[in-house]
């Protein structure tokens, strides 16, 4: 019982992921900086991401995955060496984008 509780808390997602183990990198800091690692779980709207050691990761970032086109992501949760991410569409990006600016700047400057 307290198995199936635990699986139900890790799967409460609109959309169903389908676990994989693609090499990936993350790509920001305009293209200067990358970090490597590992997608373990894959939907439209999303995927886990796995790395060799915990990282201090930027809110957006182009994730490359294979040979495969890049995605634009936001950070939605990490926990030591995991991280969940969102694929962003446009609108998202730019609310991303604003939101990171007011984080980076003084309060009076809003």
């Amino acid at each position: 019982m307290a198995n199936e509780h635990a699986i139900a808390l890790q799967n409460r997602r609109d959309q169903a992921r389908r676990t994989v183990l693609k090499g990936a990198k993350i790509v920001f800091n305009d293209r200067k900086s990358a970090i490597d690692c590992r997608v373990r779980d894959l939907s439209a709207e999303g995927a886990r991401l796995d790395f060799s050691s915990p990282q201090l990761l930027p809110h957006a970032f182009d994730l490359h995955v294979g040979d495969g086109p890049a995605r634009r992501c936001g950070l939605r949760w990490a926990h030591g060496a995991r991280a969940g991410v969102r694929f962003l569409d446009e609108a998202e990006e730019a609310a991303v984008q604003v939101a990171v600016r007011r984080v980076a700047m003084p309060e009076q400057e809003w």
